[in-house]
């Protein structure tokens, strides 16, 4: 039976902006960064190919939200973004678009900034509201020049929030990215985006994916292996994927050995991410309960699935079709039958004491039960001091306000202040570069 061959579509992709290339290889390649923005910075680095990208999409199945392959199916998941961004995904509600637009001083404690020169650059023309994309630069560079890394480091991490995470604008890093920023929880929001966008464009075959390119094509490279890539027979990207099995696509995750994954949110059996139209507030409740499951917990593995999922994989395949032909006929499949094997009875040697044996083992056994217990405990234990950590954390960040200690003319001498320091620090480096550029006149004119 021959499988209908859909048309292809082509879509594009919102680059990552030449000057914020620049500038990270220029702090990546003199200052030592955290390991957060280094990551960051990885994605900002990554090379998105177009056709690859471009062919895996026309794979993506609109009706079950993922995508469907000759024998199998992918789709990012919140762990897989968690890993690539080295951001973890907090025990907290996602952005839902009904928060409150965030105070000037609530952004610009985030950014490490005093409030008076996030007030002064403040856009707000109805939905056009954020920060300029240039005073974020110059920022960064006048940082970049003080050497102050704290400051330098969430200036950078804002704008990749503004351009590469969450790109709406090119002028501004709108309100959005910024309540994202200083929530500091971006991974359910990043993928929700991206297969909103992805399940958007696929339908009307046209169009500018608006989420994040490089995330997705770090994604999908992770999954295929080092010979698919490699490529020595020269394909295109369309032969490789058409040609791509259960068997060759790489399914190990080791960075989430020993860790919780996301099993259901509320009365959702999955994660919502979507926000169907009408749903939000499903949404919102299901976020309230969110039910992590071991990794352990989910049993022995078995890295081949049962035929009947091949089988449902292949009908899925018959009726939705393919975006490429295929020389190789996509046929149900069939896992070989497992070899059985005889085992023979133990037998004990004739010198052998069962008994003692025996005892060794169950004490054994009782000395890991017990090691065990105690693990446990300090398990419990350390949960408790944390739980009691965050509530007073939470008690004390809540309770008081700076108002309540300092007046408002102190705050404001200090703004002041700072403002004073900061003008007298622009004005030295530019003494400074100007004195540079005399003594290079100078050297010139000697010479």
């Amino acid at each position: 039976m021959g499988i209908k061959v859909r048309k292809p579509f082509c879509l594009s992709f919102k680059g990552v902006p030449t000057p914020l290339k620049m500038l990270c290889d220029n702090v990546s390649g003199s200052l030592v960064l955290s390991d957060s923005l280094n990551k960051l910075i990885s994605l900002v680095r990554t090379k998105e190919d177009e056709a690859l990208l471009n062919t895996m999409i026309r794979f993506y199945d609109p009706l079950l939200h993922c995508f469907t392959y000759r024998d199998f199916q992918l789709v990012p998941t919140l762990e897989e973004v968690s890993s690539i961004l080295g951001l973890p995904v907090l025990d907290q509600m996602p952005y839902t678009g009904e928060e409150e637009t965030p105070k000037l001083e609530d952004v610009a404690a985030a950014l490490h900034l005093p409030r008076s020169e996030i007030k002064k650059v403040w856009v707000n023309k109805g939905e056009y509201t954020g920060l300029p994309i240039d005073f974020l630069y110059n920022q960064a560079d006048i940082l970049i020049n003080a050497t102050s890394m704290d400051a330098l480091e969430k200036v950078l991490t804002c704008i990749i929030y503004g351009q590469v995470l969450f790109p709406r604008y090119d002028k501004i890093v709108d309100v959005i990215a910024l309540k994202i920023f200083i929530s500091n929880n971006p991974v359910p929001t990043l993928l929700g985006d991206l297969l909103h966008s992805i399940n958007h464009r696929s339908s009307k075959g046209k169009g500018c994916i608006l989420g994040c390119a490089p995330l997705l094509h770090k994604w999908f490279i992770s999954h295929l292996s080092r010979s698919t890539i490699k490529n020595e027979e020269g394909l295109t990207w369309a032969q490789r994927i058409i040609k791509l099995s259960y068997d060759n696509v790489i399914w190990s995750q080791k960075g989430f050995e020993g860790s919780h994954l996301f099993d259901s949110c509320g009365d959702f059996p999955n994660v919502p991410l979507l926000d169907p139209t009408g749903k939000k507030k499903l949404f919102i409740k299901a976020w309230t309960k969110v039910k992590k499951i071991g990794v352990r917990e989910l049993g022995m593995r078995n890295h081949i699935p049962s035929d009947l999922y091949f089988k449902w994989v292949y009908d899925r395949v018959v009726e939705h079709g393919i975006p490429y032909p295929s020389d190789t006929p996509i046929v149900p499949r069939i896992t070989p039958p497992a070899v059985h094997v005889e085992v023979e009875p133990y037998v004990p040697a004739p010198n052998e004491d069962l008994a003692a044996t025996i005892a060794c083992l169950r004490q054994e056994k009782a000395d890991l039960e017990k090691r065990l217990h105690k693990v446990e405990e300090e398990k419990a234990i350390m949960a408790a001091n944390a739980k009691e950590r965050d509530s007073m954390l939470d008690y004390f960040s809540r309770k008081w306000k700076i108002e309540d200690f300092i007046s408002p003319d102190q705050i404001q001498s200090w703004e002041q202040e700072i403002d004073r320091l900061v003008q007298e620090r622009n004005k030295m480096i530019k003494a400074h570069k100007e004195e540079i550029r005399s003594l290079k006149r100078k050297r010139r004119l000697e010479d």
